[in-house]
């Protein structure tokens, strides 16, 4: 199956990464235009905080809303999430407002030793690693969004997208023990306000949580389901961004995510009458015959590096022809 075939099908996600700078940006746009060209309304995603999509397009998306790509033909939208803005936003709906001491006092009464140790966790919400848990839990909110049909992503570089996958996992878990220490801390105030007499307000913490668990697991669902979600690497033919692709695919393949398709960028081209580019070619065609036998079930699609910088929507309309 080939890159061609791949958009046809209705796909919920596509991720691109990589390492950094090996054009996994271009990647993601130049899919983006060919899927909103075939009558699908699409939303690209970016999370990496450089703006790389607004680049990309030479627009400006910064903004932290959806906003509509102009030139594009058809229905294409970009958003750069911002994950402090993110952060601040859910954090509220998740109880930000608790006493981080008022809860490690009830913490250590007896028997509630599941919710020890959660108390270091409540000292700063969110908690370390949650600015980018929360732009996930962000996304998730067109998880299930009908708007959309596909949804891509443009991850931030391999660093940032290995803790990415691991985010549905780690909400899971934060969520549960949330779950668990807002209930205790509703009932124990609720106590004490019959013992008053003091009217009791609906909390809706605990139904924002609950509905928030469920979009990561369904998340979580769809992220393994081949017929859902892909995962389109981008690498150049170096060693040092093969070696890190091949660290990448351990990840996805622990994660069950579905990676069957591999695009080498930038590859050197043709040149018999300057010695250095030969040199150059010729160890890109090396190493990509490395590729070949690293990902032996994947599409590789080999793309020669262009004489100037892909940017602007003639580019990328010019590299979409390359890739697709």
């Amino acid at each position: 199956m080939t890159l061609k075939e791949l958009l046809e099908k209705d796909l919920k996600f596509l991720l691109v990464g990589g390492k950094g700078g090996v054009g996994k940006t271009s990647v993601a746009s130049a899919l983006s235009i060919a899927l909103a060209e075939q009558g699908k309304r699409v939303l690209i995603i970016s999370t990496d905080p450089a703006h790389s999509v607004s680049d990309s397009f030479d627009s400006d998306f910064s903004s932290g809303e959806i906003t509509k790509v102009k030139g594009v033909k058809g229905d294409l939208f970009a958003l750069e999430i911002n994950p402090e803005a993110a952060g601040s936003e859910i954090s509220k709906a998740i109880g930000q407002d608790v006493d981080s001491n008022q809860f490690s006092s009830f913490a250590a009464m007896p028997g509630l030793s599941e919710l020890q140790g959660f108390s270091e966790d409540m000292q700063s919400i969110p908690p370390p690693g949650m600015d980018e848990a929360l732009s996930f839990a962000k996304i998730l909110e067109y998880a299930e969004d009908d708007f959309y049909d596909t949804v891509i992503l443009d991850t931030a570089p391999t660093g940032h997208t290995l803790r990415l996958l691991n985010i549905p996992e780690f909400l899971d878990s934060f969520l549960g023990r949330m779950l668990k220490m807002k209930a205790f801390i509703q009932n124990a105030m609720t106590m004490v306000k019959s013992l008053f007499g003091a009217k009791d307000e609906k909390d809706r913490t605990i139904e924002t949580l609950e509905a928030m668990k469920e979009k990561v697991l369904i998340a979580r669902d769809q992220l393994m389901d081949p017929e859902k979600t892909q995962f389109v690497k981008v690498l150049i033919p170096t060693m040092m961004s093969i070696f890190e692709t091949e660290r990448l695919v351990e990840e996805l393949n622990h994660h069950l995510i579905p990676h069957e398709f591999s695009v080498v960028n930038m590859v050197n081209p043709d040149n018999q009458e300057c010695q250095y580019c030969s040199h150059r070619r010729n160890e890109h065609l090396k190493n990509i015959e490395y590729i070949e036998s690293a990902f032996p079930n994947n599409d590789i699609t080999v793309v020669e590096a262009f004489d100037q910088e892909i940017r602007g929507l003639d580019m990328l309309s010019q590299f979409r022809n390359k890739i697709i």
